[in-house]
């Protein structure tokens, strides 16, 4: 039984089939169940329409529907339904404004949830946070799980309205699984691609004089180009372009242009104009970005085309030309967008046509034809020394100790830049966090009863929670559920995924010996089964030169015994012709 409520208050409650909930460490919970639109649930099934809410009275948890499939069963049709978590409604926020500098946790947490129902529980102690480009303009479940999260180190969960935040969550020792005792079958995958054992940082950066001569001939400005030149501009849809979208986003207001890959192929991002890196970083909504400022009062954004930093092949500080490759796009579009008021209060206006945003496609093809109409007129040269790269004050470097215990090679991971932190301390434990020096392990169980079982062990299985499981090395291990699925009004099998763990230098020395042991002791088996082979083709030999002795004294034997057959027969036919036998006159012998 669940129960529904649409958006006019109205509630009722019907019979739900193969009802299944999801919770992931760091996600949404989800909700999926079929039923069928029988008279009892003929109310229930014209409720499911947008924005309809259902309650679970198992964990007596909220969701909102956001897919509906009803297909018929002749008579009746046959409702399959999907719905996430109600706290979800914290992405109809759009957060406009932005916090500057250092911010608390709190702080940044009100203005996530002005003006709505979320609420939120603080169960831990935070360090205030300085934000380098400051923190909102996204939409308010973005910034809060791809950057709170990760800015102030803390994990979540959602319980209705409320945001229950901690450092970690989870307890210890919560549950024990043993293969063979409690559970029948623990499948496991591990993926090692991922492994990085060595990792270098720098921070803290130097502040440089710089000059005030400036040069109409200065890489920071001057020319206007295409970001894909062999396309050229090329040609656009609709919802690609500035301004007007067709009413695909808010306001139906789109603050740049995006180069699809279809219409304008190539991996190579251009610049389009010359300038200064001043941003390189990461932004929900822009995801992987690099803004370039030009001396001509240009800010340029690049976003949405990275799907790694390491596709920006360009830094803070580095000066770039025209043309000049900044890096390579390896998803469906580039989004270009052009502003010449601050970068960072700009973003808070990305869906206002206030002027704040320039259209790209006109600035671009104008500028390139103001480079074509001055290229006939001979312009004065000047050597003007470009800006060095930003310098560091602090460098640091962390090397697993599985390079050393495991005797794993050395696999650099991505080098980190922090311009907020000012000491090697924080650096260094920052590198420590950053490493992937274990691979991404899942293990993944089904059982239908593991409150009580043969163990005698009370399994608690929430998401975050530590248990032991023996995995099949024979090797206890200390995992964390990642995800749980359960079927609150169902006999089924629930499911039990054990997400990343980080192994110990000892496991590997383990299973190493382990490995070594076995071929040990297959390496001796296979000598044992040789020699056995070897010592009965011996055998072999010999009965075989026995059994040549014995053959050749018999044909020997028989030889001799055809002699005498022979002598015989010679006699018998003497004394056929003579009557006699040879040696007597009248057939009798001498005396």
């Amino acid at each position: 039984m669940l129960f529904v409520q649409n958006v006019n208050g109205d509630q009722t409650a019907f019979k739900a089939d193969n009802v299944q909930i999801t919770d992931t460490l760091g996600q949404y919970p989800t909700l999926s169940f079929t039923f069928v639109e029988t008279s009892e649930n003929e109310v229930a099934a014209q409720m499911m329409i947008p924005f309809t809410i259902i309650e679970v009275p198992e964990n007596k948890q909220r969701y909102r529907i956001v897919t509906n499939n009803p297909v018929s069963l002749g008579k009746y049709k046959q409702y399959s339904v999907t719905a996430i978590h109600i706290a979800k409604d914290l992405h109809n926020k759009y957060v406009d404004e932005r916090l500057e500098n250092t911010q608390s946790l709190k702080a940044c947490l009100d203005l996530l949830i002005k003006d709505t129902q979320i609420k939120y529980v603080l169960h831990d102690n935070f360090d205030n946070y300085a934000f380098s480009e400051g923190f909102g303009g996204g939409y308010a479940d973005d910034l809060l799980m791809q950057n709170l999260a990760s800015d102030f180190g803390f994990e979540f969960y959602f319980d209705n309205y409320t945001i229950h935040i901690q450092k970690k969550l989870g307890t210890k020792e919560s549950f024990l699984f043993i293969d063979n005792a409690n559970v029948s079958k623990i499948s496991y995958n591990e993926d090692y691609s991922t492994i990085t054992t060595y990792i270098k940082g720098q921070a803290k950066p130097i502040v440089q004089e710089t000059s005030d001569e400036t040069s109409n001939g200065s890489s920071s400005g001057g020319s206007w180009g295409w970001p894909f030149p062999s396309v050229g501009e090329g040609s656009f849809m609709q919802a690609q372009r500035f301004g007007y979208d067709g009413g695909f986003r808010p306001n139906s207001f789109h603050d740049g242009l995006d180069f699809g890959s279809v219409d304008h192929p190539g991996s190579e991002v251009h610049a389009v104009h010359g300038g200064k890196v001043i941003i390189k970083s990461y932004m929900g909504g822009l995801e992987n970005y690099v803004v370039i400022h030009s001396d001509d009062g240009y800010n340029i954004v690049y976003q949405e085309a990275f799907s790694s930093m390491s596709n920006i092949k360009v830094n803070v500080g580095d000066v770039v030309k025209t043309g000049d490759v900044i890096g390579y796009r390896n998803t469906d579009h580039l989004h270009i967008g052009i502003t010449k008021v601050d970068f960072n209060t700009a973003v808070g206006k990305s869906f206002t046509n206030d002027g704040t945003w320039l259209n790209p496609q006109e600035i671009i093809r104008n500028g390139i034809a103001n480079n074509n109409s001055d290229s006939d007129v001979e312009q004065p040269t000047e050597t003007v020394e470009e800006d060095k790269p930003t310098e560091y004050e602090i460098h640091s470097e962390y090397v697993s100790p599985l390079v050393e215990k495991a005797h794993w090679p050395k696999v650099e991971a991505e080098p980190i830049t922090d311009d907020n932190i000012t000491d090697e301390n924080t650096l260094l434990n920052k590198l420590k966090a950053s490493i992937h020096d274990y691979p991404d392990v899942e293990y993944t169980l089904d059982y239908a009863n593991f409150k009580y079982n043969s163990v005698k062990f009370n399994n608690d299985i929430k998401v975050g929670n530590y248990g032991w499981l023996r995995d099949r090395f024979g090797i206890d291990v200390e995992v964390r559920i990642n995800s749980y699925t359960w079927y609150p009004q169902n006999k089924q099998a629930d499911t039990v995924t054990f997400g990343n763990k980080r192994f110990d230098p000892v496991e590997w020395q383990v299973r190493n010996q382990k490995a070594f042991e076995r071929n040990k002791k297959l390496g001796e088996t296979l000598r044992n089964q040789i020699a056995k082979v070897q010592g009965s083709m011996m055998s072999q030999d010999k009965w075989d030169s026995r059994f040549n002795e014995i053959n050749n004294s018999f044909i020997n034997s028989n030889k001799e015994i055809l002699k005498q057959f022979e002598d015989i027969n010679t006699r018998l036919d003497s004394i056929e012709k003579t009557g006699k036998e040879e040696g007597g006159s009248d057939g009798t012998s001498e005396s």
